[in-house]
């Protein structure tokens, strides 16, 4: 289940055994292919490849991308709280209260997470595109598959970066010691080059049943690169070209929505139907295996108390938990002081709000499993974008195009998995006014995908940010750029409005 890190971490181990075997002061430096660095018969060049595309897929994950995305998507909003005692996460406490400046921290690691994923990507592409220079014995499409994978991680970071700080700097290679900060580029500039990437990457890519018939999880496939392109539409405004997109991952048949919601977040569901972006995470102490390093995904939002001891980050507020009451999505949300789970009860430690993020619990079994000995569920896999996310992105679209029926048929599909087999739950929306179908829509990506990746964004993009206690129009549109990247950059960086 896990074939990609098992390649990833070999790469690693043949990467720092070769880097050993000459005096480091004759080698050239890192991110850098020379013929002499390597006998030629000491390192194949697509572990290279190999090597610096693992770095980008496992820093999707780091450790402060993890404590930051939570803050910046969920915590930001009035869903979700920052948890934790009121002392405790400061660093959290400013985006909560929305008292956040250019000098903070938390925004500054999601900012730099990013841009070190886009170096490892811009890396792997570099390496593939001169592949047959080195190593005749990589064909076009080994170096075309390696190029699509970054390009199609790279695309989704920069998507990320400009849902949170607007125009950012575009860089297409990995910046020479001489080479200036590049100013900030419009972000329809950066649009303009990453659809066709992600156009081209899309045939070199494998669907998601592909990689899951060969074993080889982890990577994006296809439909990655196709939600990017939807997401990327959607922001624009573009509704008709968002709904190209989706359509066209609705009908490639390999995702569905026949994961039942409570198991979504599950280790038997990983990379199942539900999965269209995932970032892959192992922990197998029996078997030596740990991808999962410092993540701390889980941890950071875990149940503060007994048994998972985790961070309490996170969690769902009194208002989202009183919305949600009769939700058949409910408990898969919501873990709260003395709910029962597998037999084990849980007990909070003394919070304001002893009320946890559901989705990042993995069951009692897993935590039996391997060895692990641990309730952390640092093996849990990040689910980036999922497959009910692109139906709910197809029904809004079809909303705004007046095409009503196609839109209630979506949030139809959505709602039906949702009821869990009981159809006196989630009575069906039949409403043809515009308005009411374009406002349940809304409500069901509350619901459906809470303390996940959109709610705050979703807010902004919809003009609801009057839904948001301490926002401020005019600058919290958009996160500041961190001060320390503008202060790096001798000033080339400018600052964003209100800040």
């Amino acid at each position: 289940m896990k074939k990609i890190t098992y390649v990833l971490m070999s790469a690693a181990i043949v990467l720092a055994t070769a880097s050993c075997s000459k005096n480091f002061l004759d080698r050239y430096p890192h991110g850098q292919w020379y013929e002499g660095n390597f006998n030629g018969d000491e390192v194949p060049y697509s572990i290279l490849i190999e090597g610096e595309l693992a770095n980008a897929y496992a820093n999707q994950h780091s450790y402060d991308f993890n404590a930051a995305a939570p803050c910046l998507h969920c915590i930001s909003t009035d869903d979700a709280d920052k948890g934790s005692t009121a002392s405790d996460l400061s660093w959290a406490k400013i985006i909560d209260t929305h008292t956040w400046d250019a000098g903070a921290g938390v925004i500054n690691q999601y900012y730099a997470a990013w841009y070190n994923v886009i170096t490892y990507c811009n890396r792997t592409i570099r390496y593939a595109e001169s592949a047959g220079q080195f190593d005749e014995t990589i064909t076009q499409n080994e170096s075309d598959y390696f190029k699509a994978q970054a390009l199609t991680i790279r695309a989704h970071a920069y998507f990320r970066l400009i849902q949170a700080f607007g125009d950012v700097p575009y860089v297409d290679h990995e910046l020479g010691q001489d080479e200036k900060t590049p100013p900030r580029t419009d972000k329809n500039e950066i649009y303009s080059h990453l659809i066709p990437q992600l156009e081209w990457a899309i045939p070199h890519l494998q669907t998601r049943q592909a990689l899951v018939s060969a074993g080889n999880l982890g990577r994006v496939s296809q439909n990655s690169a196709r939600a990017v392109l939807a997401k990327i539409h959607m922001y624009m405004g573009d509704w008709a070209t968002c709904m190209i997109w989706t359509g066209a991952i609705i009908n490639s048949g390999d995702n569905d929505l026949s994961t039942p919601f409570d198991e979504i977040w599950t280790e038997k569901q990983e990379f199942g139907p539900e999965s269209v972006y995932e970032l892959d995470l192992d922990y197998k102490p029996s078997l030596s295996i740990n991808s999962a390093g410092n993540h701390q995904w889980s941890s950071v939002q875990g149940f503060r108390g007994q048994p998972n001891g985790g961070w309490g980050l996170n969690g769902p507020s009194a208002l989202l938990r009183a919305d949600m009451q009769g939700d058949p999505r409910y408990h898969a949300t919501i873990l709260s002081d003395g709910d029962v789970r597998d037999g084990v009860k849980f007990q909070s430690a003394a919070v304001p709000n002893p009320h946890y993020n559901a989705k990042v619990y993995a069951p009692y079994y897993e935590q039996q499993m391997y060895n692990r000995n641990t309730a952390d569920a640092k093996w849990l896999n990040i689910r980036l974008i999922r497959y009910s996310d692109i139906v709910l992105m197809h029904a809004e679209c079809a909303c705004e195009l007046n095409q009503l029926e196609e839109a209630r048929i979506k949030l139809e599909m959505v709602r039906e998995r949702a009821r869990g087999g009981d159809p006196t739950k989630l009575p069906e929306i039949t409403t043809n006014v515009q308005d009411e179908l374009r406002e349940a829509i809304h409500q069901e990506r509350r619901f459906e995908l809470a303390m996940e990746f959109e709610r705050y964004f979703d807010l902004i993009r919809w003009g609801e940010t009057d839904k948001i206690t301490g926002f401020v129009k005019g600058a919290h549109e958009l996160y500041p750029i961190p001060q320390k990247q503008i202060d790096a950059s001798n000033g080339i960086l400018t600052q964003n409005p209100g800040y």
